[in-house]
């Protein structure tokens, strides 16, 4: 009889909040949407991870050396940890916040520019529709350069329209600004500026600009702020470029690309269905004179564009693409795809997508914490989240001063164990791997260095070039998680400052 009560009672409480939230206008229906989604996403990570993911770690110690670029990427996300680590004192919660505001942040930008072309109804439902992209899901934990990228590539075209249609300075000014800075996320956003600047050359609106100062105010401020990066790619001999070109290189062929594409998108896809709005959008009515032309060429030049010229380098360069490196392109997919809906729409679309995507936004989390605390395992080695970092930190931070005496100043060796303790260990030591230069030879000979790495990997470079015929030792550490999970073994090899004894 209780249990026959009460499942009546929550049932009845459900749908009265159930009725409050479609009642809400679409603006704050979004905004409320998105806050539960980014709350979620931040917890999530925050009360299952014992280390931080890869790109995080490495973000870190990128950030710490205060560098530009590196050899794989510029190093915009590394400067927002490193800024996060110094305002907040603490590198783990920020860096899982900082991504989910990124998140929050391109959703409102796709809703802004959505309301601006469709009304707020539809402008809430196409941005609603990208809860199905998985992109904005599980691979958000991990704070990168596909994340810092994915808002600048919303707010680009933001500006870009309001520049066009307003036709006031500002937007200019924020279109160039937004333009330079992107590149320092990633140096893909170059496709996006290309298909902008296509756009602005065809559509007869936009071209009349470019008699009026705006736009090459635009241009003028964009290439003061590329500049430095230029010149940083000129004088390390384009290493980002030559990393890309190689990771493209791996993949075979462009049937991987194509086939993380179809996953990744293959839940909005299905969210059409389930809204009633699928069919529309692929025959829409001869009927909707009043479809706004212009925002659909702009939406879909800005959607389709980039990724044309990415598969065009692919084949030129007879070479594959990173599914990843599409992340970006999304950000207006669902928004395109209502606006190609036509007069079809109605309120209860947007009803239904508000369902789907409140619900999106608590199951998901929930499902991946219990992944992460279930601590799955491929061939014994356990998920990257589940390596006891504090343990390791605290571990190598006693070992370094038991054996020199000295604080740790310099970590190296392979970059994720190095990463991580970098980031736990006391006064902030800075990171030395392939990708990092945070200190030079005459700081390591000054502090000394210690080398660590993965055991299973092989003894890097830098370790061979720095140890010489120093004894490499092993430290072993208990996986937490997982029936089958392997310790975890970290080889390092101590390098006492210049003239101290060896160990």
């Amino acid at each position: 009889m209780v249990n026959g009560a009460v499942a009546p009672g929550n049932a009845r409480v459900a749908a009265a909040g159930l009725r409050v939230l479609l009642a809400l206008s679409p603006a704050k229906l979004v905004l409320l949407i998105i806050a539960i989604k980014a709350v979620a996403w931040t917890l999530a990570p925050a009360l299952t991870h014992l280390a931080v993911p890869l790109d995080v770690a490495e973000g870190y110690g990128s950030g710490r050396a205060w560098v530009l670029a590196t050899d794989k990427h510029p190093n915009l996300p590394g400067l927002i940890l490193e800024a996060l680590r110094l305002a907040t004192g603490a590198t783990r919660w920020p860096a899982y916040a900082i991504s989910q505001l990124f998140v929050a942040g391109t959703f409102l930008a796709v809703f802004a520019l959505g309301r601006d072309m469709l009304g707020p109804a539809r402008a809430a439902t196409g941005t609603l529709l990208l809860s199905g992209i998985a992109f904005y899901a599980w691979p958000t934990v991990e704070f990168n350069h596909n994340i810092a990228q994915i808002l600048l590539w919303a707010l680009v075209p933001l500006a870009a329209w309001r520049a066009v249609e307003q036709g006031k300075l500002h937007w200019w000014l924020l279109l160039g600004a937004l333009a330079g800075v992107s590149l320092y996320a990633k140096l893909s956003s170059l496709l996006l500026l290309a298909a902008i600047a296509g756009w602005i050359l065809w559509d007869s609106n936009a071209r009349r600009t470019l008699a009026t100062p705006g736009p090459w105010i635009a241009a003028g401020l964009f290439a003061l702020l590329a500049t430095p990066l230029a010149a940083w790619l000129v004088t390390h001999n384009g290493e980002p470029l030559a990393y890309m070109a190689d990771r493209a290189a791996q993949q075979p062929s462009l049937a991987p690309f194509f086939g993380g594409l179809a996953l990744n998108i293959g839940g909005l896809i299905a969210l059409l269905g389930m809204i009633g709005l699928l069919r529309p959008m692929l025959k829409p009515s001869q009927a909707d004179g009043g479809q706004p032309d212009r925002a659909v060429v702009f939406l879909s030049v800005t959607t389709l564009v980039p990724l044309l010229l990415a598969v065009v380098y692919a084949l030129v360069a007879r070479s594959g693409l990173k599914s990843a490196w599409s992340s970006s392109m999304f950000n207006y997919l669902g928004v395109l795809v209502v606006a190609l809906a036509g007069r079809h729409f109605t309120r209860e679309h947007l009803d239904k997508a508000a369902v789907a995507a409140l619900g999106l936004a608590v199951l998901v989390p929930l499902g991946y914490a219990g992944v992460v605390l279930a601590g799955p395992t491929r061939n014994g080695i356990p998920m990257r989240v589940n390596w006891p970092q504090a343990e390791i930190a605290k571990r190598f931070v006693d070992l370094w001063g038991r054996e020199t005496g000295l604080p740790l100043r310099v970590v190296g060796g392979g970059p994720w164990a190095a990463d991580l303790i970098a980031m736990d260990a006391p006064g902030a030591p800075v990171v030395l791997s392939r990708s990092i230069r945070g200190a030079s030879d005459e700081t390591i000979a000054e502090t000394g260095i210690l080398l660590v790495w993965d055991a299973r990997k092989e003894v890097p470079p830098m370790v061979q070039a720095l140890a010489g015929d120093r004894e490499i030792r092993s430290e072993r550490f208990a996986q937490k998680r997982g029936r089958r999970a392997d310790d975890i073994v970290v080889n390092y090899v101590v390098l006492p400052p210049a003239g101290a004894a060896k160990p």
